[in-house]
This record gives structure tokens, C-alpha cells and sequence, in this order.
């Protein structure tokens, strides 16, 4: 019968330490950093595949956070491959290292944003552009006549691989978020979201397979031309500006989508 763990006073003072993290600007997401952190306790054999882990709820008392950060966080072991979730069973640690790749899940809104946050973006490029030349924007204007461009790479949490090439365009009314911006992020969004006080509401994505393009391949470490798949993404405010685009081409090795759709009910 698997053994079932329970939290400590050591992981209890791990809690204060991970929402101290939470002060700090363009830290990686309260349910990223507990991911982490229960994964490090995996890795380090306190808890040993065939355990079941501690409940959602004895989680959210011991380290004082809430449940639903709790369940983001579990869901992110799961698609690392190292936790597996039955309803009646519980949580069961089924691998000792996270698996290769990252698989995006699309059932909401926040699902969708949630890869910025789930991977860390690495900026190698930021600057102005008046006429960025990008399909995505070829009938949108910013507010300001130029664009706040930024160009780098999105790197996988386990193991720091690339997975995707990525440019952000960010309309000039929001540009301000310059100085906050650092060489190793999450989400790009969030920081407008806390610098403008505004809410991204509205997503539009676009998935495409098209040839690996020579800018991209260099940085992916990929051969050009080969198949991949680019997704341009629209992101709105509440009131219906334009707030960031972002074109990014992925590592078809290393990256997926898995779609969850719903009817509503007559």
C-alpha cells in the first residue's frame, strides 16, 4: 500500500519563505514556485514515487497559500510527468525527474497565458520599432506611433532547454514597463498588468505550421526549414486595446497543445 505523507513544520516555514518570494516584482508565479519546490522534495527522495502526497486543503494550511494556487502547482507536476491524480486516490508521485517537454493546456483563458509563466523567457533583444513589418500587426496602430519590441527565448523549467523563439510587441502606451523589465522573466503581461493596473481579458491565437525560418533556427539549434509550429497570440485589455502580441515558434520535440472544450448546458 503506497505510503501517504504528510506536511512538516520545515515545509510550513517553506511557506513563509515562498510568499516573502511573492513580494519581490517579476518573480515566477506563487503556483510555479511551489511547483518547484515540491518537486525539489521529489528529487531529493522525501517523497518516493508510489507516495501519495498531502491533500490540496493540508497543503493550502501548511503553507498557508490558497487551494487554487495549490492546484495550479499540481497540475504543473503533472504535466512534468512526476505527479498522478486520481479523485479518489489522490496525488501518487510517479517520477523522480520531470519528463522532457512541455504540454500546453488550452481550457481557459488562464490556461492558455499560462506557458508564459510555466516556462522563463530569456530577453536578447529590446528596442523601439516605429514599423515592425510583422503580419500579426499589419492593420493595428499603437497608441504612440512605435512599438516596444522584445525578442528572445523561452526555456523549458526542468532542465533549461529551448523550446521556443519568441518576439513581443508591446503598444507604446504601455512602453513604461522598460525599467521592469529584466534577462530572465516569466510573463510579459503581468508586469503591464501590475505597472497599468490593467487586466488582460480577451485572448485571439492563431496556430500555423510553417518552415523553421533562419532567425529562429539559429536560436532553436534546429535545421532550417524543418516543420514547426508558430502561434501568434492577441492579448486585451478590458476595454478593448490592444495591449501585447507575440509571435513565438516552438521546438515541435519539446512542446504541445492539448485542447479541452465544454457544451453548455440548454
Amino acid at each position: 500500500m503506497p505510503k501517504r505523507a504528510l506536511p512538516d513544520r520545515q515545509t510550513s516555514a517553506r511557506g513563509v519563505a515562498l510568499r516573502r518570494q511573492g513580494a519581490e516584482a517579476q518573480r515566477a508565479p506563487l503556483y510555479r514556485r511551489i511547483a518547484d519546490s515540491i518537486a525539489k522534495d521529489i528529487q531529493t527522495g522525501r517523497f518516493q514515487v508510489g507516495d501519495i502526497l498531502p491533500t490540496e486543503l493540508e497543503w493550502a494550511e501548511t503553507l498557508a497559500v490558497s487551494r487554487g494556487s495549490v492546484r495550479q502547482a499540481m497540475q504543473v507536476l503533472s504535466d512534468w510527468g512526476m505527479v498522478d491524480r486520481a479523485r479518489k486516490t489522490g496525488t501518487r508521485v510517479v517520477g523522480a525527474e520531470p519528463v522532457a517537454g512541455y504540454s500546453q493546456r488550452l481550457g481557459s483563458l488562464r490556461d492558455t497565458l499560462g506557458f508564459a509563466g510555466d516556462t522563463v523567457m530569456r530577453l536578447d533583444d529590446i528596442r523601439d520599432v516605429a514599423d515592425p513589418h510583422e503580419r500579426g500587426l499589419a492593420d493595428l496602430t499603437s497608441a504612440t506611433g512605435y512599438w516596444l519590441q522584445l525578442t528572445g527565448t523561452r526555456h523549458l523549467p526542468a532542465d533549461g532547454r529551448i523550446c521556443t523563439w519568441t518576439r513581443v510587441f508591446i503598444n507604446g502606451a504601455q512602453a513604461g514597463i522598460r525599467p521592469h523589465l529584466r534577462s530572465e522573466m516569466a510573463s510579459i503581461y503581468e508586469v503591464i498588468e501590475q505597472v497599468y493596473g490593467l487586466r488582460v481579458s480577451q485572448l485571439r491565437q492563431k496556430m500555423t505550421a510553417i518552415g523553421l525560418p533562419t532567425y529562429a533556427a539559429k536560436a532553436l539549434g534546429l535545421r532550417p526549414g524543418l516543420p514547426v509550429i508558430e502561434v501568434q497570440a492577441w492579448l486585451y485589455a478590458d476595454s478593448g486595446a490592444l495591449v501585447e502580441f507575440v509571435r513565438s515558434i516552438h521546438n515541435p520535440a519539446l512542446y504541445s497543445m492539448e485542447f479541452t472544450a465544454q457544451s453548455q448546458a440548454a
